[in-house]
């Protein structure tokens, strides 16, 4: 499923060509914190995950953005030993959003993700999961932006485990090939 969704995503994004005529296709890197929760066995996690991104987004009237993206969690750094840790993962979303001023872009990012976990108490667990963030780009120069971002990521139960939670806060910089 997630696959299909990825397909459908670039397919948008790259077939919209009236849409997407003044857009822009863009890689970036960030460094965020993230917290694993699950409500049954009261684990915690928290890391410092890597992300790199690929997308193509633009503007579809004066003020109206619409990106789609492409993602993956390269490795986490363990900031403890607690629990429910994820270790990889990658996934794709939309970026539907609105431009607040000539250099500043707010968006909410609408996507699907797949993770490795490693619970504590057994083996490795690939699980899919939905995601809702809110996320701010300020253009630094014609070709970099700054992003920050929120994003909640709710999990499919697995191995005892229900339903685990992610809150992840991340900071990044793209590059748009314009």
């Amino acid at each position: 499923m997630l696959k299909k969704f990825v397909v459908a995503g670039a397919a948008l994004a790259l077939s919209s060509g009236l849409a997407f005529a003044s857009g822009a296709p863009y890689i970036g890197a960030s460094i965020g914190e993230v917290t694993n929760t699950t409500n049954s066995l009261n684990r915690n996690y928290r890391g410092m995950p890597f992300m790199v991104n690929a997308g193509y987004g633009a503007l579809l009237s004066q003020n109206l953005y619409l990106g789609a993206e492409i993602f993956g969690t390269l490795g986490t750094l363990t900031l403890d030993d607690n629990g429910l840790k994820s270790t990889y993962g990658y996934g794709g979303s939309l970026l539907p959003g609105i431009l607040l001023g000539e250099h500043t872009l707010t968006y909410v990012r609408l996507g699907l993700v797949r993770s490795r976990f490693t619970p504590s108490s057994s083996t490795n667990r690939s699980v899919n999961g939905g995601q809702l963030g809110l996320g701010l780009q300020l253009g630094l120069t014609q070709n970099v932006d700054l992003r920050g971002e929120y994003v909640f990521t709710a999990y499919q139960s697995f191995s005892g485990i229900s339903t685990p939670r992610q809150d992840q806060f991340n900071l990044g910089l793209i590059y748009k090939f314009e």
